[in-house]
C-alpha cells in the first residue's frame, strides 16, 4: 500500500515537470526571505524524488541534490506533516546522519510540506542551522505561510502545463516529462514507450453536433485514456484531437496492448452513446539507444505508424 501511495505521489511530481528545471527567481526570492526572516544560513525548497532530494531553490548551499537516505525532508514527506528537529545530535534518528556529521553540519532543521495542486506532497520548504535552536509557534506559522506561497506558485505552473479542457498534460508539460523519462532511461539502461493517438473523423462530430458536443467527446475520450493507462503512465493532449501517451519501462508489445485495451474501452463507450461513434488510430515507438534515441525521433516514428493505421482503416 505504501509503495502504491508513493508511486502515485511521484507520478504527480513528474507530471508537474519541475524536477531538474532551471532556477527561478520566484522560488529563490522565497528562500532568501526565509534565510533572513529566521536568521539561518540555509533555506531550501526541496523536492523529494525516488532516490534523492533535489533543490528547486537553495539559499546558502551550493549543491542541488543529496541522496534521499540522508534527507530530513523525506521524513516530513513520508509522515505527511511538518518536521522540527531542535538539536540533531540529541535525536537518535538523525544524530548519525551524514549531513549532520559532515558538511553542512546540520544541528537544527525545520521543514513544512508543500503540496502539488492535486494534493500530493512534492517536498518541503525548510530551514537549516549549524547550531541548535528553539522554534517558536510564531516562527512555525511564518514557515507555514511561506509553504502556502510555494503552493500558489505550483498552481500557477500547473495552469501553464495543463490542458484547460481535459485536465491532461499539455504539449509543454509533455516535453518536460518526456525529456526526464529519457534521461532516466539512459541512466538506468532501460526503455520506454511513446504512443501517438489521433481521433478519426473528429471534424465530422464538430460539424454535425457542434463544438460543445465535440468538447464533450474530447473529455470523454480523455477519461477513457486515463482509465486505461497504467499507474506510471503519462497522458498529454498535444492539441486538437491528438494525444500522446508515455509509458516508462515498457516494450512495443506493452504499447500495442495499451492500444488493444483502448479499442475495447472505446467499443464499450460507443455501445452507450449512439449519436456518434468515437474511433481512433494509434502508433507506437520504443526508445532505442541505437536508432530511436531521442523523443523527437520517437514522435516521428509513432506519428508515421499512426497515419499508416489510419489509412489502412479507411
Amino acid at each position: 500500500m505504501r509503495d502504491r501511495k508513493e508511486e502515485k505521489r511521484l507520478h504527480s511530481l513528474y507530471t508537474m515537470g519541475i524536477l531538474d528545471s532551471n532556477t527561478e527567481e520566484r522560488f529563490d526570492r522565497l528562500t532568501r526571505i526565509a534565510s533572513k526572516l529566521f536568521q539561518v544560513p540555509v533555506a531550501l525548497i526541496s523536492l523529494v524524488d525516488r532516490d534523492r532530494q533535489w533543490f528547486k531553490s537553495a539559499c546558502g548551499l551550493d549543491i542541488r541534490s543529496t541522496p534521499r537516505t540522508d534527507s530530513f525532508c523525506a521524513v516530513a514527506v513520508e509522515n505527511g506533516r511538518p518536521l522540527v528537529v531542535n538539536d540533531t545530535l540529541s535525536e537518535p534518528a538523525f544524530s548519525h546522519n551524514r549531513l549532520v556529521l559532515n558538511e553542512p553540519n546540520i544541528r537544527f532543521y525545520a521543514g513544512y510540506p508543500v503540496h502539488l495542486p492535486d494534493g500530493e506532497i512534492a517536498g518541503t520548504i525548510c530551514i537549516l542551522d549549524t547550531k541548535p535552536r528553539e522554534f517558536t509557534a510564531d516562527e512555525f506559522s511564518l514557515l507555514q505561510d511561506l509553504a502556502f506561497i510555494v503552493e500558489d506558485e505550483f498552481r500557477i505552473i500547473n495552469q501553464a502545463t495543463t490542458d484547460a479542457l481535459t485536465g491532461l498534460c499539455n504539449r509543454r508539460s509533455f516535453t518536460l516529462i518526456a525529456d526526464e523519462i529519457q534521461r532516466k532511461s539512459l541512466r538506468n539502461n532501460n526503455t520506454f514507450c511513446l504512443i501517438i493517438i489521433d481521433l478519426n473523423d473528429f471534424k465530422l462530430i464538430n460539424d454535425t453536433y457542434g463544438h460543445a458536443e465535440g468538447n464533450r467527446a474530447l473529455k470523454d475520450f480523455s477519461e477513457i485514456l486515463q482509465n486505461t493507462v497504467s499507474e506510471n503512465g503519462f497522458i498529454a493532449r498535444m492539441g486538437g484531437d491528438e494525444f500522446a501517451v508515455l509509458i516508462p519501462e515498457a516494450s512495443e508489445t506493452e504499447g500495442e496492448t495499451f492500444i488493444t485495451q483502448m479499442n475495447e474501452s472505446v467499443k464499450k463507450y460507443n455501445l452507450k452513446h449512439t449519436d456518434y461513434r468515437l474511433d481512433f488510430s494509434g502508433g507506437v515507438a520504443v526508445f532505442d539507444k541505437g536508432k530511436l534515441n531521442s523523443v523527437s525521433l520517437m514522435m516521428k516514428q509513432a506519428d508515421r505508424e499512426m497515419y499508416r493505421k489510419k489509412k489502412s482503416s479507411i
